[in-house]
């Protein structure tokens, strides 16, 4: 019985040391970030950034893979079946752990148990916007113009529980108008709808729609964060013009449950290093960016604080969760 015990013993600890050593050489090979929309837009273009960083620091190639659909839980569920050794992560906003949860009754994955919060990257300012052919310029505008003719504004999302879609509910159900929702299978084909007078509005970054501002093909409608952005101090946020709901918006990397710690502080330590590069910084003021590169811990506490409030949201509003509609 005492050399069973000792085999036993001598197996289990050697376990522990390959599995130590592993993650000590971590990472070997490729790290793959999911990003659970397609091409196009603030979390791909973060994406982008960060994994050049990452490869000159480690050696490795980093790749990043779109996993579009049914409102970011495609991309979701292939994060939180990856295996457990940091070579698959994600980097997603708010929809995906702190709105759908409270929105659909069969997610299919649970933001407590299938995920690894490792950091919030960072946090940004967004805006509405407006196509250019619309006969309104401001929130108010926008919001009397909808109660003279219901259903008329066509709002442009990319799905439900979308950051666009929950922020059209909150203008429904506050502002007591009617505005039809348009989904799209993307950012990229909202803008185009957008140029093309086919949708009237949409909520996106100002990276994305800075451009096409000064390009005269949009027209911005109010700031969606809790100051004013340095790019447009004349545009009045949210909050000025008769409320906000105090929605995060924020880009955060996450890998499957259960991953090894040493593991867990490496992919740390280069997402927050890589986000906070110098290197980014013309990066960082182009996409209205306010880095960030918390602890695990810290963001573990902060996405479930984020989850909580938007629960409470949604609640007050009316919102009641629902089956997915994909």
């Amino acid at each position: 019985m005492k050399s069973i015990c000792v085999r036993f013993m001598i197996a289990l600890l050697g376990g522990l040391w390959v599995s130590y050593a592993s993650a000590q050489a971590f990472p070997s090979k490729p790290i793959r970030i999911i990003v659970p929309y397609g091409p196009g837009g603030t979390t791909d273009a973060i994406a982008r950034a960060v994994g050049p960083q990452i490869t000159d620091s480690t050696g490795q190639p980093v790749i990043v893979e779109h996993r579009p659909g049914a409102g970011t839980v495609v991309g979701m569920r292939a994060c939180a079946g990856a295996a457990p050794d940091g070579y698959t992560v994600c980097i997603t906003v708010p929809d995906s752990l702190s709105y759908n949860p409270h929105l659909f009754t069969d997610v299919l994955y649970d933001p407590d148990t299938d995920f690894t919060p490792i950091t919030n990257l960072a946090f940004t300012s967004n805006l509405l916007v407006a196509s250019a052919r619309v006969p309104f310029n401001s929130f108010k505008e926008m919001v009397a113009y909808a109660k003279t003719k219901p259903g008329a504004i066509n709002w442009g999302t990319w799905g439900a529980a979308t950051l666009p879609d929950v922020y059209l509910r909150w203008v429904r159900y506050m502002a007591g108008v009617d505005i039809t929702a348009v989904p799209y299978k993307g950012l990229a084909p909202v803008i185009a709808a957008l140029y093309s007078g086919e949708t009237d509005v949409t909520y996106i970054g100002f990276g994305t729609a800075l451009p096409a501002i000064k390009a005269g093909k949009l027209k911005p409608i109010v700031t969606v964060g809790a100051r004013r952005s340095v790019h447009m101090p004349e545009l009045p946020t949210l909050a000025e013009e008769g409320g906000d709901p105090n929605l995060t918006s924020y880009f955060g990397v996450f890998g499957p449950a259960k991953l090894p710690p040493p593991v867990l502080e490496r992919l740390n330590r280069e997402f927050a290093n890589a986000i906070r590069s110098p290197r980014l910084e013309d990066f960082r003021r182009s996409y209205t960016l306010e880095a960030v590169g918390n602890s695990a811990a810290e963001f573990a506490q902060f996405t479930r604080a984020d989850r909580a409030n938007a629960g409470k949201l949604f609640k007050s509003i009316g919102i009641q969760p629902s089956k997915t509609p994909f």
